[in-house]
């Protein structure tokens, strides 16, 4: 197996004081991607993507958001959209090449926001995945609906 397919555990410790954990693929000295996940999800969605972009010539960052996976939860409790934005920035200025966001749902949303409200020169890119510009309120609010009807119990399996 070749040291591409190979992950390299990263940190990123923003500005509130929370550490974010990422899986890497490929060489930092390579063109950065920052692979932002959706709501209930982990960097471990973003393992394939990153594996292929690594594989293309990209340095891949499968990040775990706040409070999602291996990264830190907020002691104060701040999962604002706006708070996971701020942690993008963060991770974005650390890079050593302004980097491509690709964000599905909740990491799209925080990217249309750091990269679109706080800093428009943050990203090289962003791709949206499963979210677009201009959301219509009534498909986000299905779908918190059914984020929250599975809550407690979670899914009985994969297909679920």
């Amino acid at each position: 197996m070749s040291s591409l397919h190979q992950s390299t555990p990263r940190q990123f410790s923003v500005r509130s004081g929370i550490t974010l954990q990422s899986d890497t693929y490929g060489s930092a000295s390579s063109p950065p991607v920052i692979l932002a996940h959706g709501g209930g999800q982990t960097r471990h969605a973003w393992r394939n993507t990153g594996l292929l972009l690594a594989e293309a010539g990209f340095y891949s960052i499968c990040l775990d958001l706040r409070g999602h996976g291996s990264s830190d939860w907020c002691s104060n409790g701040d999962y604002r959209v706006e708070a996971f934005a701020d942690d993008l920035v963060d991770v974005s200025e650390e890079l050593a090449a302004q980097p491509v966001l690709v964000g599905a749902s909740l990491g799209g949303i925080a990217a249309k926001i750091a990269g679109g409200e706080m800093n428009p020169q943050l990203f090289k890119s962003v791709v949206l995945v499963d979210i677009t510009p201009h959301m219509e309120m009534d498909g986000v609010e299905k779908i918190v609906g059914f984020m929250k009807e599975h809550l407690d119990e979670g899914f009985s399996s994969l297909e679920d």
